[in-house]
């Protein structure tokens, strides 16, 4: 029920000076933290779904130096950052088991050839006689024929022929042992070239690689920031050095849930600290991956991204492996712009009505 009239206080007199009434402003500026906080939070939850905001990092194109062997590393001519051309020397690491295997390499093939050599030697001689075997076998064939003809006419015993047609046979087989050690020796030597062919590639090749452990610089780039110091040991497969070189360039981590549509061509906006950087998206890869652990929402823990490539326009530069933010310029996704103009076309239609 609403007073008719204000009742005046028995206590209090008409004279009396009257207190201003209290402000309200604490319990205003209670309500607006609450509005600016609830509104954080539903920005830290859901804000993705209304603009493009996603995380990425500065890459480049990477040449990794890995350790084929157990290698030492002996002497290294760069430092983490510094500015390499091609050609330039990075480091050198020694391998004890690369050069065990140039020592066994270089004695099979010393090997090798000392045994073509005698197989060489053997042929050569083999050659020699045999000639002078098939000349031997030709005269025994011509006596053996010319004592027939005396044994007929009995002026030749049959012991003498018989010790001549010995002697022929064993002129034979000489002949015959020659031209078969000459095949042999001939195919021996091929097989052994061949071998010793291959060994000789086989350290060239290794040579090669090896270079007595000196590694040099493909192109021109930056050098990654883990560099081995002088007499550290690394195993097989670990990278010793990693060299970054060519444009860089944003992998960014897209949120899959959004109500804007996001293509190729589009202009984004790189930030990184108080670097600011205008980029395009190039493609958008097909394929999601779960996002680095800095990237990672407390409220999705497990939530993959789709992946972009953005390619930064002239500006300053980023540093390689820095984390940066992708925005772009807001505006009304047209899904909610499609549905306002349907409202409102709704709309006037009705008040034409």
């Amino acid at each position: 029920m609403k007073r008719l009239k204000k009742r005046i206080r028995s206590d209090t007199h008409v004279s009396e000076a009257r207190r201003p009434r209290p402000r309200t402003w604490d319990r205003n500026v209670y309500l607006a933290l609450l509005v600016l906080f609830f509104a954080a939070l539903g920005n830290y939850v859901a804000g993705d779904r209304l603009f493009l905001r996603a995380d990425g990092l500065v890459l480049q194109d990477r040449t990794v130096i890995g350790a084929t062997a157990l290698v030492q590393v002996t002497k290294v001519a760069v430092r983490p950052g510094q500015v390499v051309e091609e050609g330039d020397m990075l480091l050198r690491a020694e391998s004890l088991e690369t050069l065990g295997r140039l020592a066994d390499l270089s004695m099979r093939e010393a090997e090798l050839a000392e045994r073509e050599a005698r197989l060489q030697s053997e042929l050569t001689v083999a050659r020699e006689l045999e000639p002078r075997a098939e000349q031997r076998l030709t005269e025994l064939t011509e006596r053996e024929e010319t004592l027939e003809r005396l044994e007929t006419s009995r002026l030749v015993t049959s012991a003498r022929r018989e010790t001549l047609s010995d002697t022929r046979y064993d002129a034979d087989i000489r002949s015959a042992t020659l031209s078969a050690q000459i095949e042999g020796l001939s195919g021996e030597i091929t097989a052994l070239t061949d071998r010793r062919q291959q060994a000789r590639e086989a350290i060239q090749e290794l040579k090669t690689r090896y270079r007595n452990g000196l590694h040099t610089a493909a192109t021109s780039g930056t050098i990654g920031d883990t560099v081995p110091a002088p007499g550290e040991v690394l195993n097989p497969g670990e990278p010793i050095l990693t060299l970054y070189w060519g444009e860089p360039y944003v992998l960014a981590y897209l949120p899959q849930h959004y109500l804007f549509d996001v293509a190729a061509g589009e202009d984004v906006i790189v930030t990184s600290g108080n670097l600011t950087r205008n980029g395009r998206i190039d493609a958008i890869l097909p394929m999601s991956t779960a996002i680095p652990d800095e990237f990672r929402n407390a409220f999705r823990l497990r939530e993959t991204r789709q992946l972009a490539r953005i390619s930064l326009a002239p500006g300053p530069n980023l540093p390689t492996m820095a984390s940066v933010r992708i925005t772009r310029e807001w505006k009304l996704p047209e899904r909610l712009a499609n549905v306002m103009e349907n409202v409102g076309a709704t709309f006037r239609l009705s008040q034409s009505q």
